[in-house]
C-alpha cells in the first residue's frame, strides 16, 4: 500500500539529490498528479534554513511561466517539510543528450534553448531578480512535444544561505561561473548566462569541456573555468558556425563583463543569427554568410568581444514589408488602405448601445467615468492598499489584438501560436505602442505616443547598449493607446455595472477564462468565453495584456485619473494567460515585466480617449 503524506498519496520514487528525494504522487481528493519532494531532515531541523527556505517558497508560488515548473503547495507532516510541484512527464535534457541522440539537431536545439531563454529571462524580470544558481541538463525536462521545463529555481540558494554557504562553493562544477568559485557572495544574473552557455555548449556538440578526461579533479576544473582555458565546442563538433560559437563562447566568457548582460539579450542575440542563417550546420554557411562584426578584432583572448549595439535590444519596431506568409496584405495594399483611412473621418464609426467598430474593423466598448475601489485586501501584497480612483470615460478593445489585425498593420506575425482570430502574442511592450501609433495613421487619426531614442543611462546603459528607446503621450490626441492600469481594470471589473465578481465577468474562472485549468496549454479563438458585465471578453487569461503604467506601488487613498509612476524598469501586464493559475487571472492580480521582454503570453488590448 501507498505511503500517504498530507493529502498526497506517493505512488513512486522519481529521483534524489542535494536537497532531498522527489515522488510522484497523487491528491487524494482532487486525483491530481503532482510532484512532491521531501527535504532532508538536516534542512527542515535548521530555524535558519527553515524560514529562508519557506519564504523562498512563497514566491515562488507566485511565478507562472510556461517553461518553469510550477511550485503549488508547501506543507509539514511527521516532522518532514514538503514542496508540491508541478508533474512534467518528459525526460530531463541530460538524459536526451547523453542516451538518446548526442548533439541535438540544430533547429531542435535552438528552439529548446530559446524557451531555457525565456523562462529565464521571466525570472530574471523580477524585482530583485530571482537566481536559479544551479542551472543544468539534469534540472531541465522536456516534454514529449518539446515543451521545456526548467526545476528548481532558488530553493538551493536559499538553502545554501541558509548554512552560511554564500562563502563556500557549491553546484555542480561543469556549470558553474567563475564568480561563483571564487566570490559565491557576488553573483548576479550573470552567473546564471553562464550556466546557460554551457548548457548550449553541450547541445550543440554532446559534450563539455572537460568530457573524456577522466583524470580531471573538480579543482582542476575549477582552475580551467575560472582561467578561461576551455575549447570551443567546434572542437568536439566541428559542423558548428563560426557565429554561433562565437554566441556560446561569449556567454560562458570568464569576465562576466564581457558576457551577455542577461538571458533577454541572449534571446535577440539568437534571433539575429537565426535570421542571418548562422545558427544551420556550418556547411550550409554559404561565404560571407552570417554576422558580420560579431568577434571584435584584437581581442586576444579568443573569445567573442562585447556585442555591438545591432545585438542587444532588436530595433525598435517592426518593418512593414517583413512579411512571413499567411494573411499578410501587400504593401501597396497597406499604402491603398492608409489613402481610405485619412480620407475619411471616423464619424461614421458603427455604432451600436455601447459599442463602436471602426472601418479598420476595430471593435471597442465605450466604458462610461466613475469611482471605484483598486486592488484587494484578499490578493498579493502589491495588490494594497484598496484605494478609492476616478476615471474619465474611456474606449477600450472589446477582445485583445488579434493575430489577423496585428499582420494587416504590421506586417508579420510574430505569436508562437497561429490562427487568424486568435489573440497576438510574443508582442513587447514597444511593439504594442508602435502598433498604436500605426493604427492611428492608417484611421487619420493622431498618433498617441512620441516615441524618439535618448542616451541610456544606469539599468538601460546595461541592458540596451548607448541608446535607450523613450516614449511619451501626446496630450489629447484622439489616437490609439495602451490602457492605463486602473482603466484596465475598471474595465475588467464591469466599470458602473459591476457585479464584483472575483474574475472578468464571473467567480467561476472557467467560464470566462482560458487558464491552466482549461486551456490545453495554447491560446483560443477570442471571444469563446462569456463577456464581462459590459461585454468585454478576455480580460481574466488567454494573454496578459500590457498596460501603459510602469509597475509601481499603490499609494494614494483616492486618485483621479492616474497613469502610475514617471519611470521604472517594469511595465504592468493584467489579466493573466492560458498556462496561468485561477488565482492569476483575477482583475485585481498584478503582473509585470521588462517592456523589452516578450513570450507566447504576452498580448495586448486596445484603448482611446473618448
Amino acid at each position: 500500500m501507498a505511503k500517504t503524506v498530507h493529502v498526497y498519496e506517493l505512488i513512486e520514487q522519481l529521483g534524489q539529490g542535494g536537497m532531498g528525494v522527489v515522488y510522484k504522487a497523487r491528491h487524494r481528493h482532487f486525483d491530481e498528479i503532482y510532484a512532491v519532494k521531501m527535504l532532508w531532515q538536516q534542512f527542515g531541523s535548521n530555524p535558519t534554513v527553515l524560514k529562508l527556505f519557506l519564504n523562498e517558497a512563497k514566491l515562488l508560488r507566485t511565478l507562472s511561466h510556461p517553461n518553469i515548473v510550477g511550485v503549488s503547495d508547501i506543507f509539514d507532516y511527521e516532522g518532514n517539510y514538503y514542496i508540491v510541484m508541478e508533474f512534467v512527464e518528459g525526460r530531463t535534457l541530460s538524459e536526451i543528450i547523453k542516451k538518446e541522440v548526442g548533439p541535438i539537431r540544430r533547429s531542435r536545439a535552438v528552439n529548446l534553448f530559446k524557451q531555457m531563454l525565456e523562462g529565464m529571462a521571466y525570472i530574471h524580470s523580477h524585482n530583485p531578480p530571482i537566481i536559479h544558481r544551479d542551472l543544468k541538463p539534469p534540472n531541465i525536462l522536456i516534454t514529449s512535444d518539446d515543451r521545456v521545463k526548467i526545476a528548481d529555481f532558488g530553493i538551493a540558494k536559499v538553502l545554501e544561505a541558509g548554512q552560511g554557504a554564500s562563502t563556500v562553493v557549491k553546484g555542480t562544477p561543469v556549470y558553474m561561473s567563475p564568480e561563483s568559485i571564487i566570490n559565491p557572495s557576488s553573483v548576479d544574473i550573470r552567473t546564471d548566462v553562464y550556466s546557460l552557455g554551457m548548457t548550449f555548449y553541450e547541445m550543440l556538440c554532446a559534450k563539455t569541456p572537460f568530457t573524456g578526461d577522466d583524470t580531471i579533479t573538480p579543482t582542476a576544473v575549477y582552475a580551467r573555468i575560472i582561467s578561461g582555458e576551455l575549447p570551443p565546442p567546434t572542437e568536439f563538433y566541428p559542423g558548428i558556425s563560426d557565429e554561433l560559437t562565437a554566441y556560446v563562447m561569449k556567454a560562458i566568457h570568464p569576465d562576466r563583463e564581457k558576457r551577455f548582460s542577461s538571458a533577454m539579450e541572449m534571446y535577440y542575440a539568437l534571433e539575429e543569427l537565426e535570421k542571418d542563417g548562422a545558427t544551420v550546420y556550418g556547411s550550409d554557411v554559404g561565404a560571407g554568410h552570417g554576422v558580420a562584426g560579431f568577434k571584435e578584432m584584437g581581442d586576444s583572448s579568443g573569445f567573442a568581444g562585447t556585442f555591438s549595439s545591432d545585438f542587444g535590444l532588436p530595433k525598435f519596431g517592426i518593418p512593414a514589408n517583413a512579411g512571413s506568409g499567411g494573411g499578410n496584405i501587400s504593401n501597396a495594399g497597406r499604402d491603398a488602405l492608409k489613402r481610405e483611412m485619412a480620407n475619411s473621418q471616423f464619424q461614421t464609426d458603427a455604432k451600436s448601445g455601447n459599442e463602436i467598430k471602426t472601418k479598420t474593423g476595430m471593435e471597442l466598448v465605450s466604458v462610461e467615468g466613475g469611482t471605484f475601489r483598486m486592488g484587494s485586501d484578499e490578493g498579493d501584497s502589491d495588490e494594497q492598499p484598496v484605494h478609492e480612483v476616478t476615471l474619465d470615460s474611456f474606449l477600450i478593445g472589446k477582445y485583445p489584438v488579434t493575430q489577423a489585425q496585428w499582420e494587416s498593420v504590421m506586417g508579420r506575425n510574430p505569436s508562437w501560436f497561429k490562427g487568424s482570430k486568435l489573440p497576438v502574442e510574443n508582442i513587447r511592450w514597444y511593439d504594442a505602442v508602435e502598433f498604436c501609433n500605426r493604427l492611428s495613421e492608417l484611421e487619420g487619426l493622431d498618433p498617441y505616443y512620441i516615441i524618439r531614442e535618448t542616451k541610456a543611462t544606469g539599468f538601460w546603459k546595461s541592458l540596451m547598449g548607448s541608446t535607450e528607446i523613450v516614449v511619451e503621450c501626446s496630450g489629447n490626441s484622439n489616437g490609439y493607446r495602451l490602457p492605463t492600469e486602473a482603466e484596465w481594470e475598471y474595465a475588467a471589473r464591469g466599470g458602473n455595472r459591476t457585479r464584483n465578481y472575483k474574475y472578468s465577468g464571473s467567480d467561476n474562472t472557467g467560464a470566462v477564462a482560458w487558464y491552466d485549468g482549461n486551456s490545453g496549454i495554447k491560446t483560443h479563438e477570442v471571444g469563446l468565453k462569456q463577456p464581462n458585465e459590459i461585454g468585454i471578453y478576455d480580460m481574466s487569461g488567454n494573454v496578459y495584456e500590457w498596460c501603459w503604467d510602469w509597475k509601481g506601488d499603490y499609494t494614494s487613498p483616492s486618485q483621479t485619473n492616474p497613469k502610475g509612476p514617471s519611470s521604472g524598469e517594469y511595465r504592468v501586464l493584467r489579466g493573466g494567460c492560458w498556462y496561468s493559475v485561477a488565482r492569476n487571472c483575477r482583475v485585481a492580480n498584478r503582473g509585470s515585466s521588462m517592456p523589452g521582454f516578450r513570450n507566447s503570453s504576452l498580448g495586448f488590448r486596445l484603448a482611446r480617449n473618448k
